[in-house]
């Protein structure tokens, strides 16, 4: 029984595979909102806030698909487990945020004089999430105990 010769099969379908393939998306342009010091702005994830004119950017970089809303018709409690990046000049960091919120509640990060506070996580569709922050100058103690280090 002669089955045939299965190599110009599995060549075809290679070549088909191969030319099938589409190039590498480039990562699409983050969205910049334009934002000032203590004034409150919506980012939704891949959405970066520039606060002027110090020229401090916040980035919601990501969001676990379980961030939001306890259900849609009920925000007593939200989640957030997320990542968000902060940029100034040539300075940058990237921090890992895991929180349970009740309303009116924010979670706060300090970054080079800066304190960027964020809550209200909402789901604005199925595959996206915001939340609100808001940039401000931290107090003076903090940022001296962050270049002195803590008292002992």
């Amino acid at each position: 029984m002669n089955r045939g010769n299965p190599a110009p099969v599995l060549l075809v379908l290679t070549l088909l595979a191969v030319g099938s393939v589409a190039p590498p998306a480039r990562a699409a342009e983050t969205k910049v909102i334009e934002a000032e010091l203590e004034t409150p702005f919506v980012l939704v994830v891949g959405e970066t806030g520039r606060v002027e004119p110090e020229g401090l950017e916040v980035t919601l970089r990501s969001a676990s698909d379980d961030s939001g809303c306890l259900a849609p018709n009920d925000c007593s409690l939200a989640t957030f487990k997320g990542t968000i990046a902060m940029r100034l000049e040539d300075d940058k960091d990237l921090a890992t945020v895991q929180a349970i919120m009740e309303p009116g509640q924010s979670v706060s990060l300090t970054f080079h004089g800066y304190e960027i506070r964020f809550g209200s996580v909402s789901r604005v569709d199925k595959d996206r999430v915001q939340a609100t922050f808001t940039v401000t100058k931290a107090p003076e103690k903090e940022e001296e105990e962050k270049e002195d280090g803590p008292d002992r």
